[in-house]
This record gives structure tokens, C-alpha cells and sequence, in this order.
């Protein structure tokens, strides 16, 4: 089989030199075309590749068209038989491709196929994964095998698709944006046909995992993860499987103790009820199934109820109760303070008092420090020396302290930063979800 490589690129300056470099390095007669998708970078990701690499075939998008879109628009330029889906910060090791297309010819009832993915470090992140019920959440395997295994899914880092399998499956669905779920749900489609998906060990590839959008808008990139996952559970899951993910949400609610987790959660609930009349086509299209209306009302009511929920939580996780945590830290501070003031005046208070019998205090201090550090010997000057570094530990504690409770102090406005911005977005959410009742 000839392969084509689709790379869906989004801002990758920083990783697709190594990407691209490790493709040409291992250049073989199965790998037929490099196919890059310039997602509109912000960068210079589409520059770079036009200038560095006269063979690669650079597709540039007007708008970001998310991982499934991208894709989507790599393979309808592709000419292989074997559609290769790469991530721009995955590197390709020696024998890779060769590896997929051996194990694709000895196993036709596998149209998928995926390989042993490592991290950076060269530690194990993925050899299969799967969609664990209640919750839907996905887990990835980390056990290598000596042999292919069939799996429920495998990462879309890397993602082998047979042409054949592509023309009866289908594109992916690009609903899951701008990422999340997309290859498991394209596998769970695949076995709906009756082909399997494959893990394939000896096939490796190393990713450096560069993506920083859940650094720049954290709550964004939880949302994100959320509604793909309620996509999911609304395209595969049904009956006792969907009552059982929506009581499993609801007990995550109730143990959560994280605001971002409960407002994402609420934004995620609303976004997949505005999108039910959407998913339940593509459901029908992609499945081959039309929703009952049944199972459209148990959407509803479930996910309803799961934003009211997710905003009782959030109501109850204002930043006041770090305010709370903050206080109690002051307090330790202030303990340490009074603790250290005391010891320290107790301690010079007894070495100045005058010695009216030297060789009593003397003996008693000796045994004392003797108790204390082990030592049988210890004579006036050296316990004067002590005293010393003990006052020279406290000035330093007492230094460390003051920094503290600078930090503190600077912690605390940003609380009432943060209690304001709350308070705004949960006015907002009561005003939407009183529209959302009439």
C-alpha cells in the first residue's frame, strides 16, 4: 500500500521542522505524499513549511477548521491507498510506516490502525485505548504486547485508514471541535461496519505534546474536552448505558471541588442541548440510526438537568472559600511568629541572666544541650555560640515569614479579582438560564 501523510498544522513553528525532518529521514517506497494542512496559523507555520520543504504539499485553510476538518480536508486531496494521520509535534522512528502497512496486509478485517506512542521522556502514554462506562472518559493503555492486538480505539497522533474503509465509514465528524473523541468515535463507527481497529507495537512514535491552548485559556480547553465527550455519549450511548453516564455526572458533580470543572461543565451541558437537533443528524448519518424521540427527550431532560446541577456547584465553589484557606494560612504564619518570638526571648532571657553560681548553670545548661543535640560536652562559649546561630536561624525564619506574608497579601487581591470576575459570569448564567425557562 502507498501512503499518504495528512498533518493537520495549527501554530506549529516550534515542533514541524522535527516532524517534517523525521518523515524525509525515513522516506521508504510505502510513503507517497506529505500532505500538510495549514489550520490559519497565527504563526509562521505555513511559511516555513512552503520555504523548507518542496516536496510536502502545503493545503492553507482560510479559518481553523479543527483536527476533524483538517483532516477531512487532507484526505479528499490524498491520493494513497493508506490515509496516514499525523500530529505536527509527533516524530516518526525508524521502520514506523512499514510496521502499519505489514500488520494492515496481515489483518484484512482491520481497516484502523495505530501505533505505540511515546512521550518525550521515552516513557510508554499509549498501546490502545478505550471508552470506560459509566462516564465516558477515555483511558489509554500503556501495556506494550509482542504482537498486533485489536483494540477499541487507537490516538489520532497517529492513525492509519485504509482508503476502503474511508469510502464506506466515511469522513470524520467534524462536530468534535476543535478536538476530542473524534478518532474514538471514528472507530466505534468503523466497528458498526464490521472493521476492527488495530494496534500495532513495533510501530513507534514519539510526541512532544507542545499544544499550550489549555495554558492560555484553561477553562476554554475544559469545555472543549466536555462537550466532545457529551457528543460522544450522545452518538454511542443509549438505554441503561446513557441513564448510567448521566447519574455518573451528576455524583462527579456533587464530589467536585474545582469551579473550573463545574462552570465548564455548565457551558459544555448548554452547548450540547443547542446542538441536539445537529447531533441527532449526524447520529443518523454517521450510525445509520435515527434517534427516537424518546432518545432525544432523555438528552434534554439529562443534560438540563446536568447544567442546573453543574450550576449549583459552581455557586457553592466561590473563590471566598479559598479566601477561607487563606485566612488559615495567615493564621499558621502568625502562630510561627509568636512561636518563634517566645522561644527566642525565653532563650536570651535565660543566657543573660547573671550567673551567680557558674558551675550550677553551667552543669545544667551542659546536660540540657546534651539532651538536646546528642553532645556530652559543651562548654559556656560554645553554647554562646549556639545562641548565636540560633538568633541568626531566627532572623532568616523570620525573613521567610515576611515573604509569606507578602505572598499572602498579594494572593488576596487576586481573590477579589477572581470573586469579582465569578460573580459577573454567574450573573450572566442566571440571566441565561432564566431565558433558557420561559
Amino acid at each position: 500500500m502507498i501512503a499518504s501523510i495528512i498533518i493537520p498544522v495549527w501554530n506549529g513553528v516550534a515542533v514541524i521542522t522535527q516532524c517534517l525532518d523525521a518523515l524525509e529521514a525515513q522516506r521508504t517506497a510505502a510513503l507517497g505524499e506529505i500532505i500538510c494542512v495549514d489550520n490559519a496559523s497565527r504563526d509562521d507555520s505555513a511559511s516555513l513549511i512552503a520555504e523548507r520543504y518542496a516536496r510536502v504539499r502545503l493545503l492553507r485553510q482560510p479559518v481553523n477548521l479543527g483536527f476533524a476538518g483538517g483532516v477531512n480536508a487532507g484526505i479528499d486531496a490524498a491520493k494513497g491507498e493508506l490515509l496516514l494521520l499525523l500530529n505536527q509535534d509527533c516524530i516518526v522512528q525508524r521502520g514506523w510506516l512499514d510496521a502499519l502497512v505489514c500488520a494492515l496486509d496481515a489483518h484484512p478485517e482491520c481497516g484502523v490502525a495505530g501505533c505505540t506512542i511515546l512521550n518525550d521522556d521515552g516513557t510508554l502514554n499509549h498501546t490502545g485505548a478505550y471508552i470506560r462506562k459509566p462516564d465516558a472518559n477515555s483511558v489509554h493503555l500503556t501495556e506494550l504486547c509482542d504482537a498486533p492486538r485489536q483494540v477499541e480505539y487507537v490516538t489520532g497522533a497517529a492513525f492509519a485508514i485504509r482508503r476502503a474503509t474511508w469510502e464506506r465509514v466515511g469522513p470524520f465528524d467534524d462536530g468534535f471541535y476543535p478536538g476530542y473523541y473524534e478518532e474514538s468515535d471514528y472507530c466505534y463507527r468503523a466497528r458498526r461496519h464490521g472493521i476492527e481497529t488495530l494496534y500495532v507495537p513495533v510501530a513507534r512514535v514519539s510526541h512532544l505534546r507542545s499544544g499550550t491552548e489549555w495554558k492560555e485559556d484553561p477553562i476554554r480547553h475544559t469545555v472543549n474536552q466536555h462537550r466532545s465527550r457529551y457528543r460522544f455519549v450522545c452518538k454511542h450511548f443509549e438505554g441503561d448505558d446513557l441513564r448510567a453516564f448521566f447519574a455518573a455526572e451528576q455524583c462527579a458533580l456533587e464530589n467536585e471541588t474545582y469551579f473550573d470543572q463545574a462552570f465548564s461543565r455548565i457551558l459544555a451541558a448548554r452547548a450540547t442541548l443547542r446542538a441536539l437537533n445537529e447531533i441527532a443528524s449526524r447520529r443518523a448519518a454517521d450510525l445509520n440510526d435515527t434517534s427516537s424521540e424518546m432518545l432525544m427527550r432523555h438528552w434534554q431532560v439529562g443534560f438540563a438537568a446536568l447544567a442546573r446541577r453543574a450550576f449549583a456547584a459552581a455557586e457553592t465553589m466561590s473563590p471566598s472559600l479559598i479566601a477561607l484557606r487563606l485566612d488559615a494560612v495567615r493564621t499558621l504564619i502568625g502562630d510561627a511568629r509568636e512561636h518563634e518570638q517566645a522561644a527566642s526571648a525565653q532563650l536570651y532571657t535565660t543566657l543573660s541572666a547573671p550567673v551567680r553560681t557558674p558551675s550550677r548553670v553551667q552543669d545544667l545548661f551542659r546536660r540540657l544541650l546534651a539532651r538536646l543535640t546528642g553532645y556530652e560536652a559543651f562548654g559556656l562559649d560554645d553554647a554562646l555560640a549556639l545562641s548565636a546561630r540560633l538568633y541568626e536561624m531566627n532572623v532568616q525564619q523570620g525573613a521567610r515569614l515576611d515573604q509569606l506574608e507578602v505572598a499572602a497579601n498579594q494572593l488576596e487581591v487576586a481573590i477579589h479579582q477572581l470573586e469579582a470576575e465569578h460573580s459577573r459570569r454567574l450573573t450572566i448564567l442566571e440571566m441565561l438560564f432564566a431565558y433558557d425557562e420561559r
